[in-house]
């Protein structure tokens, strides 16, 4: 009885190996940085918003208006309202980490491990820098003495600069 063997299959068919593609390591490194960072940069304005409002003083029961100390006064109080939000100077901040990270692959790495070394330690400066942006505005914002500001002595505050913005208002109390 003959020997059936199977069927050779036909050269075009035969699966070949893929061959990985060169540098494929490194851009899959590139990528991860990439995407620290427009995490970082949606995640940084989201927790950095904040705002804070103090007016001395208000209405008294027949609609006039009242000072700090609860007298009766004809010009409406002062009221000051403070706005935190993101600082261009962190966003410049991580660009350039990013820039100079890719500028110094190009340049300086001799090989994948050490470009590989170089965009791992750049994606996490860049979560470190956003990460002690948010703690140190907020922080910072939380312990500006909002309450104790008076309208007749001025102002002045020490921001959070350059980890976050704060805008400053002050307007006349209005009902």
């Amino acid at each position: 009885m003959p020997q059936l063997s199977p069927p050779v299959p036909d050269a075009a068919t035969i699966p070949r190996p893929r061959t990985a593609l060169m540098g494929r390591e490194l851009v899959v490194h590139i990528r991860r940085l990439l995407i620290v960072t427009l995490v970082v940069c949606l995640v940084y304005p989201t927790f950095v918003g904040a705002s804070s409002s103090f007016c001395p003083g208000g209405f008294d029961a027949e609609g006039g208006f009242l000072d700090g100390n609860g007298q009766p006064t004809e010009m409406a109080p002062e009221c000051l309202s403070l706005q935190m939000g993101p600082s261009p100077f962190v966003f410049a901040a991580i660009a350039a980490i990013v820039l100079m990270t890719l500028g110094r692959v190009i340049r300086v790495a001799m090989d994948l491990e050490s470009a590989t070394r170089m965009l791992r330690r750049a994606a996490l400066a860049i979560m470190i820098v956003g990460g002690v942006s948010v703690v140190v505005a907020q922080v910072w914002f939380g312990l500006l003495p909002v309450r104790e500001w008076d309208p007749e002595s001025g102002y002045f505050f020490l921001f959070p600069f350059p980890f976050a913005s704060v805008d400053l208002t002050v307007a006349p109390l209005s009902p």
